[in-house]
């Protein structure tokens, strides 16, 4: 039996564990592995899926899945992330893309080492995710000495509020910002938006597949042939994005089907009273309770750039994106070409302490 020392965290509407690189080994496999066990997914593709994960934290859904891997530098004052997603029904590890939720929580769990104010620059801490190649930065506020909480849609309570932006979000794990090198293409008789920032993502208008954008979250699960169209669409924009695997070559339709992180899908519809647009967020397996940080920072920022199918929607550097758990607001700044994403979450540790492993 061995041990681990981690942080079990909510970082916006997203759960998950963040673990300090020094305790953890260094080789990819092992760390598959230890992932595997400590949120009880199938360690092998011939073990069936507990859609329970009985054997560990996680709650069944993508967003309950997911893994930090932290390494702090206090001479650069600095720290590296890397996200590991992991997907209830199989065996399955993602080590493509970053999360902007769960990001959130890394903060409380550097205050809670006693390292924040060591590291932090301008009220500022800088977070480099190794999975983009991305700067990021988080704030944790204060009032009277004690962390200024807040709420989130989403979070019925309020917690620690966390301020995050991403620098220069471009190109996150493609090659340009419209890696299909124009802002509208057309599939299935569709228009879309391939964009990459933040994350890569395609971006749909929900009247096109009949949706009126008002619809709840189970009328849309079961909409079962729209989403096989969505999906379809989906598959056929990765490869145009020129999406990589882990070999570094372009992936192939099979394996964006397969994959459970890239590219996500954003259907979108008009605005209306408090809000300015409206989104359904894919994951893409699950359809998203609300909508991701990365997802909406991403979708942000196609609203800010004309002639996609966003701005053609709703075109300003602030935006309020309306989503099954409520408004969530974005914003744009552009200084001298350098662009920043910036919104706000909320995060909180549950626990910290050791995870028991017993047959890793």
């Amino acid at each position: 039996m061995k041990k681990i020392k981690l942080y079990y965290v909510r970082g916006g509407t997203s759960s998950g564990v963040i673990i300090q690189k020094k305790d953890l080994p260094e080789d990819r496999e092992s760390i598959e592995r230890i992932a595997r066990e400590i949120f009880g997914v199938p360690r092998s593709s011939c073990q069936p899926p507990d859609e329970y994960q009985i054997e560990g934290i996680g709650k069944g859904k993508s967003t309950s899945n997911k893994l930090f891997i932290i390494d702090v530098n206090i001479e650069d004052k600095m720290v590296c992330s890397t996200f590991i997603q992991l997907e209830n029904i199989s065996s399955r590890v993602s080590w493509d893309v970053n999360c902007g939720n769960m990001t959130t929580a890394i903060p409380l769990v550097l205050d809670d080492l006693g390292l924040m104010d060591v590291i932090k620059h301008n009220e500022k801490i800088t977070i480099h995710n190794t999975n983009t190649n991305k700067m990021i930065y988080c704030s944790l506020p204060k009032k009277g000495g004690e962390n200024k909480l807040c709420k989130i849609p989403g979070v019925y309570h309020r917690y620690p509020e966390i301020d995050i932006s991403f620098k220069n979000p471009e190109a996150s794990t493609t090659n340009a910002l419209f890696p299909t090198g124009k802002k509208t293409d057309n599939i299935n008789g569709k228009s879309i938006t391939c964009i990459d920032a933040v994350i890569p993502m395609v971006i749909m208008r929900a009247e096109d597949f009949g949706l009126s954008g008002m619809e709840s979250k189970t009328e849309m699960s079961e909409k079962h042939r729209v989403l096989n169209e969505i999906e379809e669409i989906r598959v056929k924009a990765g490869v145009l994005m020129g999406i990589k695997n882990k070999s570094g070559e372009n992936m192939t339709e099979d394996e964006i089907r397969e994959s459970i992180t890239v590219p996500k899908i954003s259907l979108i519809s008009q605005g209306g009273d408090g809000y300015d647009i409206s989104a359904f967020y894919l994951t893409p397996k699950e359809i998203h309770n609300s909508i991701a940080v990365s997802g909406g920072a991403c979708l942000s920022y196609a609203c800010y750039i004309s002639n996609t199918v966003a701005s053609q929607i709703y075109c300003n550097a602030d935006v309020r994106i309306k989503h099954f758990s409520g408004v969530s607001e974005f914003g744009v700044v552009d200084s001298d070409g350098e662009i920043e994403i910036y919104t706000k979450r909320n995060a909180q540790i549950y626990i910290s302490g050791n995870f028991y492993l017993y047959d890793t």
